[in-house]
């Protein structure tokens, strides 16, 4: 198994983060790393969906919810000959305004050591931008909502 993760914290509660984090189909909007996401089935996030994502220099792929517990973790995979990968995004309070983020990818199968010394860089370079990109999106969104309106 080979696996990349990425961690940052985030100053916004768990149920903000949360929101911005589960919904995938959103993420090509301020996620760099997804050009896009279309739901397979119902969009609602649930064990068993299905999505299709597209990232630049990566081939599409189909992402099946395996797990999910939400306001705090979902996992999902990805199966192509040789390879699965499986994804865990998880989120834990650390304060009540202030959440941890954990993102993970982890290669199983008998060509995941040749998937990870094609693709090893990309991917912790992707976890690394998704997660920043996740703390200034759940922090600008918290930002916005307690602005004061004129």
């Amino acid at each position: 198994m080979w696996t990349f993760t990425a961690t940052t914290l985030i100053d916004a509660p768990v149920e903000q983060v949360w929101l911005v984090l589960a919904d995938v189909l959103h993420w090509p909007q301020w996620l760099p790393t997804v050009t896009s996401v279309e739901a397979l089935g119902p969009p609602n996030m649930v064990v068993g969906a299905n999505y299709r994502i597209v990232q630049p220099k990566l081939r599409p792929a189909v992402w099946s919810v395996v797990e999910l517990e939400p306001p705090s973790r979902f996992s999902w995979e990805s199966r192509s000959p040789g390879v699965r990968t499986v994804a865990d995004h998880v989120v834990n309070a650390v304060t009540p305004d202030s959440t941890s983020l954990f993102l993970q990818v982890s290669l199983h199968g008998p060509l995941a050591g040749l998937a990870a010394l094609v693709a090893g860089r990309l991917t912790h370079r992707y976890l690394e931008r998704e997660a920043a990109s996740l703390k200034h999106r759940a922090e600008a969104e918290l930002f916005a909502l307690l602005e004061p309106t004129a």
